[in-house]
Order: C-alpha cells, then sequence, then structure tokens
C-alpha cells in the first residue's frame, strides 16, 4: 500500500505532501491540482521497471503523456529539480531528475527501494481515467498480455471483453450489492443479481442506475471485438428479456461500466486511480457508487479517486456511519491553486466514524448550502 506521496516542482505542486488512505479523496475546483496527483502516480507506474539498474522518467507513455520536462516542471520554481517521495510500508524512497528543456524522457536518481515502489504501484493497477468508453455496436479486444493482467484500459476499453471472459468470477462478499438497500421488489433483485458471480453483482449494482436492467457481453463472429447488450426484466417475466443496444438504455449505463468492473474484480492488494466516476449518473447512482469504492477499499483494495460529486462523497460518508470502511482509512484532500504563485495547497477535513468531518473548508461541496441560504432570503 502508498501511504504518501511527495511532489516537488512537478505542475502545480512546488512541495506538496499527499497522505493516501486505503480510500483517498480527491476534491476541489478545476485546475487546483488534483489530476496532478493521478498523473505523479500513472507517471511513475509507467516508468519504474523492477530489477533495472538505472530508472527513467517517461513523461511520454502509455498511460499518461505529459510533454516536455518543460511542460511538467512548475512554472515558479526557484531550482530544476522534479522530485517524487513516495512512502510505504517499507520505507521511503527518493527520485528526481533535473527538467532538461526539449526532452521527455529523463534519467532519475534513486535513493531507497525503488523495486518496492514499482511492484506496490503494478499490483492490480488500473487508471480508469474520465474520458472513458461510450455507447458503441463493438468494443476491442485485449491483447493476450492485457487479458493476463486483467488490464481494462485507460478509457475503459476493454470492460466488455474482460466481462465475457470472467463472468464466471466469484465477488468477495464484502463488495457484493447490499439487496437489503435495493432499490427493486426482492423477487426482481433474485432474477437480476442472484450470484456472486461478477456478472450478477455488475448488474446489481447496475440497479441504482436503472432498475431491472442487466447488462450482456457477447462475442462478435469472426471479428476481434465484442459486443455490449442491456436486457430489462420485471416480476413476471424471466430474465433473458430483449436485448437492447448500449445507445438505447442511456449514456450513464455504459459510461460507468468500467468504473463497477474495475471494483468488483481487484484483487485484495490493488491499486485503482479512478477519475470523476460519477460522469452522466443520476445522484442516487453517484451516491451508490461512493458506497462501493467504500466496499472495495475495505476489502483491501487501495484507491484514489478524483470526484467533484458531493453525491459520491456522501455514499462514501454513509459507508464510514454504517460502519462499512473504518473512517480512519478514508482521506479526503480538498485542493486550491493560490492564484499569484500558481502553487496548489490541500486542506484535509477528518472524516469522523458518524459520517461527519472536522471542519467544512470554504468552497468544500459548499455550493448547495450557498444556494440555499440566498434562496430561503426574503
Amino acid at each position: 500500500m502508498l501511504e504518501r506521496i511527495e511532489l516537488h516542482n512537478f505542475k502545480s505542486a512546488r512541495d506538496l505532501p499527499v497522505k493516501l488512505a486505503q480510500l483517498t479523496v480527491l476534491a476541489g475546483l478545476n485546475g487546483s491540482g488534483k489530476s496532478t496527483v493521478l498523473q505523479a502516480l500513472a507517471l511513475l507506474r509507467q516508468s519504474l521497471q523492477v530489477g533495472k539498474d538505472v530508472q527513467e522518467l517517461v513523461l511520454r507513455g502509455a498511460l499518461v503523456r505529459l510533454g516536455r520536462s518543460e511542460d511538467v516542471r512548475f512554472e515558479n520554481a526557484t531550482d530544476d529539480e522534479i522530485r517524487f517521495v513516495v512512502t510505504t510500508p517499507n520505507g521511503e524512497t527518493r527520485m528526481s531528475a533535473p527538467a532538461i528543456a526539449g526532452v521527455d524522457t529523463l534519467q532519475l536518481r534513486c535513493e531507497g527501494d525503488v523495486d518496492d515502489v514499482a511492484v506496490q504501484l503494478a499490483t492490480g493497477f488500473q487508471f480508469i481515467q474520465a474520458d472513458r468508453i461510450t455507447p458503441a455496436a463493438q468494443y476491442e479486444q485485449a491483447s493476450t498480455l492485457e487479458r493476463a493482467s486483467g488490464w481494462l484500459g485507460c478509457g475503459g476499453e476493454y470492460t466488455v471483453d474482460f466481462l465475457l471472459r470472467n463472468e464466471d468470477m466469484k465477488v468477495s462478499p464484502r463488495r457484493l450489492f447490499p439487496s437489503e438497500h435495493a432499490s427493486l421488489p426482492a423477487a426482481l433483485f433474485k432474477q437480476v443479481a442472484p450470484t456472486e458471480r461478477l456478472i450478477d453483482q455488475t448488474s446489481g449494482w447496475l440497479q441504482q442506475l436503472s432498475p431491472g436492467v442487466r447488462p450482456h457481453a457477447v462475442a462478435v463472429d469472426l471479428a476481434d471485438a465484442t459486443s455490449l447488450r442491456f436486457s430489462y426484466t420485471g416480476i413476471s417475466m424471466d430474465s433473458g428479456g430483449r436485448d437492447h443496444r448500449p445507445s438505447n438504455v442511456g449514456f450513464g449505463l455504459t459510461y460507468c461500466l468500467p468504473i463497477i468492473v474495475a471494483c468488483l474484480s481487484a484483487p485484495q492488494g490493488a491499486l485503482l486511480l479512478l477519475e470523476n466516476p460519477e460522469a452522466h449518473l443520476h445522484p442516487r447512482g453517484q451516491s451508490a457508487l461512493g458506497q462501493l469504492l467504500a466496499r472495495c477499499a475495505a476489502d483491501g483494495v487501495q484507491i484514489i479517486v478524483e470526484t467533484h460529486s458531493d453525491h459520491v462523497l456522501n455514499g462514501i460518508r454513509i459507508a464510514a456511519k454504517r460502519a462499512e470502511i473504518p473512517n480512519e482509512n478514508v482521506a479526503v484532500h480538498f485542493f486550491s491553486r493560490d492564484i499569484e504563485s500558481g502553487e496548489s495547497s490541500i486542506t484535509s477535513p477528518v472524516l469522523h466514524a458518524n459520517g461527519r468531518f472536522s471542519d467544512w473548508p470554504d468552497g468544500f461541496f459548499d455550493e448547495w448550502s450557498k444556494a440555499l441560504d440566498e434562496l430561503l432570503e426574503p
């Protein structure tokens, strides 16, 4: 597990220490530095290699393409060194490289156990970005190596292929959809999520978005592709209702599928980086995703999520109040950026066991309360 990361002269971070927990929530205004943390972790993931004598910082890679070193060096830096410090249970590792104009691969100077950091980053790694798969007639298949690692793709582009080949995977009991909170009758719930299989539990968590829906992953004959279909069922129908194309059932179902599948299938010890899981979802679905994130994190998966949604946050708070995740296993960071210096800073309200925060910084998901105050004025 990653316990802490410090960023020095990287993008908007002059000197930014960030505590990482089993579930870490990154919030704040646009351009405040939230994505900087996720990009730093993804950058290290694509750069570090176990057993390599000389490590390099690869700024243009498969996970992130950040440009040249001058593009990622803090604009008002007083020195040319870009530095990362990562802390794990095994100790602290320091990595630094000089920013050299026009260069997109930098040699790293390392102190500590780089292999430990590389392994921590690689274990069950997923980086589901904000730009994800949308409704389509077909989805591409993963390569043999990608299938072996369970990689879903940065845009979730291999999710349907993964679901097709792993639909019988057993989901951990702690991540099962809570039938007592289901938004549909018990008889219908037994049809859409009857077992602990991955396909059934994916269907279960989708109930908070569209009651009665069931996803189906289908191989496309004579093509290296898969297709996704959705069916609906009712109390008086069996589970084999007419299939619908993704484009005919609502954008959000397809868009959130990689998030749900990643959380349900991740092995214990895995690291998930998630951007904006709430996109295109009804508030109830956003809250349900927050609860799923909490259950997954409580089951031994480290999740670092960037979100603009108070509903996702409230879902996590509810999970803490229900003791579905220990409150001390949740870290929440609110990012802001100084207009003059361009430097990011964070405020970290503490989540208590009752689901409340120790303090509520100005701008921290308080827009509704401010609007309500104005609406209630005579």
